[in-house]
């Protein structure tokens, strides 16, 4: 689902189709011939002169937050969690429902997914980047105490997957 090596993005953007592109919001779409399989490559944390990390991922995603966890969140693929993880880092509006998704299906996950996920989805690092007195009234603004929050919420959903069996 996801690539995050950039030897591997290369190769396999080499074998596909461009089908659309843009330049302001670093997107690229693109048609694998072979596979049919429709791709998408992005800068997820892109502002500015920092385009941050690139991913390239299957396209479209499922629409529902609990789906795409499962698809990411059970295999063994640790490329799927990161990635999830940083593209879901720079929504905070999904932060809430993904908190809530992973408490209640916790025991589901495989354990080393989870936590790369969490550690990849930087709740913690977030306080200054997302805090109030930054952006105002930016829709995807997220208050200094939901962060504390939703990062305590974190950690008891990685302490109680550490402790259950599986």
């Amino acid at each position: 689902m996801y690539i995050i090596d950039q030897a591997k993005q290369l190769s396999l953007i080499s074998e596909m189709k461009q089908l659309r592109k843009n330049s302001t919001s670093y997107e690229v779409y693109y048609h694998h011939p072979f596979t049919n399989q429709m791709w998408k490559s992005f800068f997820p944390k892109a502002n500015g002169d920092n385009l941050g990390p690139k991913l390239l991922r299957h396209e479209p995603m499922p629409a529902k937050i609990e789906e795409r966890l499962n698809i990411c969140l059970n295999e063994n693929e640790p490329e799927n969690a990161i990635g999830l993880g940083i593209e879901c880092s720079a929504k905070p509006s999904l932060w809430i429902p993904i908190i809530q998704a992973l408490e209640k299906n916790y025991s589901q996950y495989d354990r080393k997914q989870l936590k790369l996920f969490l550690k990849h989805l930087d709740i913690d690092e977030s306080r200054e980047v997302y805090s109030e007195s930054d952006a105002g009234d930016s829709i995807d603004t997220i208050s200094s105490d939901e962060i504390n929050k939703l990062i305590w919420r974190s950690r008891k959903v990685r302490m109680k997957r550490f402790f259950v069996l599986g």
